[in-house]
């Protein structure tokens, strides 16, 4: 293993960083080309936070993990960059910021802040911006990830405590972005299905893009006012 070139050991450390924090650790004490490789800005870009307290971040004062968070935000860490994201938004009164970070985070590929960020985007008024949103939320769709992104940001929201204040989607009500009259999937949205339940037991039945995009719009207004 010593033997290996620098590039490989970081991406191999990398890997182990992504799965366990705790085994990160321990890879460093081995020898001291472990740490330098250890050390490198591309292992804490891609560390896990599994075991970091979802928030708030910015509270972690001289500990270990106060150290370890500052050290994946310098490297660009996109769980960093969410997990703030979401803090600014809702709980800080921080729109603009709290936007910019789940933005990056979001292309960068972490698809909670995918998630976040294409929902808000549709909740707006600027047509341009709705269809960017809409977009997004359909490359999530496709990809079968939208009810474990709608689980784990509900999880969040309800570890956070919520500003109100925050810029407001609940106070716009979007317009709808099935508009085809002859819609059969539209019409029984409206009577069968309900944001106020989980979307399992219904998410095979909206096989219309347009519709599962107001239903999960629905779905999101609920759980950002719990």
């Amino acid at each position: 293993m010593k033997s290996l070139p620098k590039d490989l050991k970081v991406e191999i450390f990398a890997k182990v960083a992504t799965s366990s924090m705790f085994d990160h650790c321990m890879v460093k004490l081995c020898c001291k080309e472990f740490l330098e490789a250890a050390e490198d800005d591309h292992v804490y870009r891609h560390a896990s936070m599994e075991n970091i307290a979802l928030v708030p971040l910015p509270w972690f004062r001289g500990d270990k993990q106060s150290w370890f968070v500052k050290r994946c935000r310098e490297s660009g860490n996109s769980e960093i960059a969410y997990r703030e994201g979401m803090v600014e938004y809702f709980s800080c009164s921080r729109g603009e910021l709290g936007l910019k970070n789940l933005k990056k985070a979001a292309l960068e590929g972490h698809e909670e802040a995918k998630y976040v960020y294409c929902m808000l985007l549709m909740c707006g008024e600027d047509e341009g911006e709705r269809k960017k949103g809409f977009q997004l939320f359909s490359s999530l769709n496709a990809s079968t990830s939208v009810r474990r992104c709608t689980k784990r940001v509900k999880s969040f929201i309800r570890n956070m405590w919520l500003n109100h204040n925050y810029p407001a989607p609940q106070n716009h009500k979007p317009s709808s972005f099935c508009r085809s009259p002859s819609c059969n999937i539209s019409q029984n949205l409206s009577t069968t299905f309900s944001p106020f339940l989980d979307l399992d037991a219904h998410s095979i039945a909206i096989s219309c893009q347009y519709c599962a995009a107001d239903y999960q719009l629905a779905l999101f207004r609920n759980i950002i006012r719990l």
